[in-house]
């Protein structure tokens, strides 16, 4: 029951942030639009040669490659615990993505309008709010860091936590998100993923129906 009640309060939180930045619902909060624009013009204007590099690579890789792999890891590697926190995380990236595009689509907020592109990122041409590579990870992280932390699980499940916070502070960096964009998904990301934990029982029987059949195979 707590998960809900938390899911709740990042799932509103959302909509109300959502709500104060878009141009489309009626409602933009001057002030908070203006302190999310100076914050995320510092964090891309602090380029250094010495991590572009690294944060397109994060931006561009962070989601489409590590979090695949980590369900395939977690399919293979982690006996049947880790199957269930697998399907658990597929559940919420199947919520989460669609739910990105229709929040994008009815907040209509822009991306960042940057003069000088310094890191010569190709533009997009969809909205901002809320950051679909936020949400994606910071949902996938929730859920190791709350299911998956005992004795060596945790380490990694802190490593691809701390893999996600970059991910998410790379989509400012490179000039796709502004701050409270990335806010946003974390939001939707860990709101989803907290539902999907409270409703992971109803997984159980399936679990261990599949699993009595191959213990019982030859």
């Amino acid at each position: 029951m707590k998960y809900i009640f938390t899911s709740l309060v990042c799932i509103a939180a959302f909509i109300i942030m959502g709500i104060m930045l878009s141009p489309k619902v009626g409602y933009q909060n001057q002030g908070v639009i203006e302190f999310d624009e100076a914050m995320s013009s510092f964090i891309y204007k602090s380029h250094s040669n010495l991590i572009d590099h690294f944060m397109i690579v994060l931006s561009t890789y962070g989601r489409e490659i590590v979090w695949p792999a980590v369900i395939v890891f977690m399919s293979i590697f982690t006996g049947w615990k880790g199957k269930k926190i697998a399907i658990i995380i597929v559940i919420s990236f199947l919520i989460i993505m669609p739910l990105n595009t229709l929040f994008k689509y009815l907040f209509e907020r822009p991306r960042p309008s940057i003069e000088v592109q310094e890191l010569h990122i190709l533009p997009k041409d969809d909205f901002a709010y809320p950051s679909g590579h936020a949400s994606i990870v910071s949902g996938g992280a929730a859920i190791l860091l709350i299911l998956f932390r005992k004795e060596k699980e945790l380490l990694l499940s802190l490593i691809l936590a701390a893999e996600a916070a970059l991910v998410c502070i790379s989509r400012i960096y490179i000039g796709d998100h502004f701050l409270f964009d990335v806010v946003g998904g974390i939001l939707l990301g860990v709101g989803i993923s907290l539902l999907s934990i409270s409703f992971s029982r109803y997984l159980d029987p399936l679990i261990v129906g599949v699993r009595k059949y191959f213990d019982k195979a030859p």
